[in-house]
């Protein structure tokens, strides 16, 4: 910083700009001083032995603690917090995370909710609906079981019944038994000229097979079998607490719309009951 050289060639002219040229350097010396003080900052931390520490600077190893900056006359400038740390970082990442996937969840039970309303026009019409799924499931579990048992025969080397036989002409996985289509989706009308399906044709008999030959197609049938009935049983059971669950579900949404539709009503008949008693009364002449 350059030096302050103050000219003192010229000569009063008169004794009071004598004294104001006299003391003017010392004047702007001590705005100079006051204006540093001003700025000057002070530092206050609690250091890693838990003691208060004053500086005029941060020391590296203080940075990450939280700091006060305070002012010439001590009054509070600027507070820092301390730095997180990789724990406090991973827990505030995973409640942003958690806070998401709630958001999420909720969006999609509302979704599920308005499905539910939109789709079932009462509990009625849902058990309905249940009650046929449901069904389906029941009817093929009940021709692989007879499916099974059937082979369970003939693996043991019994013999099957000419119309045991004919039943396992069939697919595995086509019902013995026919079953009413489902329903369409509640709302939905019929498609427009649908012909009736003409029924199917009659199929050729089968020449009939050696008890070797169905011993072996037995053989590599039966675990098949099995393993899809099982399924089908963990099907039903899964299907049957989904629909028990979402009956729950829809009285709650059924009462809950009803309740929200009486208030809406004894509202407005407030509102008008009121309107009513407030209006003035013509009077006859």
């Amino acid at each position: 910083m350059k030096p302050i050289v103050l000219s003192m060639e010229c000569s009063p002219s008169s004794p009071r700009q004598a004294l104001v040229t006299r003391w003017w350097p010392l004047a702007a010396a001590c705005a100079l001083l006051a204006a540093g003080t001003c700025e000057a900052q002070l530092y206050k931390w609690v250091d890693e032995n838990g003691k208060v520490q004053y500086s005029d600077t941060i020391p590296p190893a203080a940075n990450d603690r939280a700091r006060k900056e305070l002012r010439a006359d001590g009054t509070l400038k600027r507070e820092t917090e301390r730095a997180a740390t990789i724990e406090e970082k991973r827990l505030a990442a995973q409640r942003v995370a958690d806070e998401a996937k709630a958001r999420e969840a909720r969006l999609e039970q509302e979704r599920k909710d308005k499905a539910l309303l939109t789709t079932y026009a009462d509990l009625k019409d849902f058990d309905r609906v249940r009650d046929r799924a449901l069904g389906n499931l029941e009817t093929e579990i009940r021709n692989l079981t007879e499916r099974e048992a059937i082979l369970a025969k003939i693996v043991a080397g019994q013999q099957a019944t000419p119309q045991e036989i004919a039943k396992l002409a069939s697919p595995a996985s086509a019902p013995a038994t026919p079953t009413a289509a489902p329903a369409a989706a509640p709302g939905t009308p019929p498609a427009a000229g649908a012909a009736k399906a003409s029924p199917p044709a009659p199929a050729k008999p089968a020449a009939p097979k050696s008890a070797n030959a169905l011993l072996l197609e037995a053989k590599s049938e039966l675990p098949r079998v099995t393993e899809l009935l099982t399924r089908k049983r963990r099907d039903r059971a899964d299907l049957a607490t989904l629909y028990a669950a979402e009956r729950i579900r829809l009285a709650n949404l059924i009462d809950a719309e009803n309740a929200k539709l009486a208030a809406a009503t004894a509202a407005s008949a407030a509102a008008s009951k009121s309107a009513a008693a407030t209006s003035p009364t013509p009077v006859r002449k």
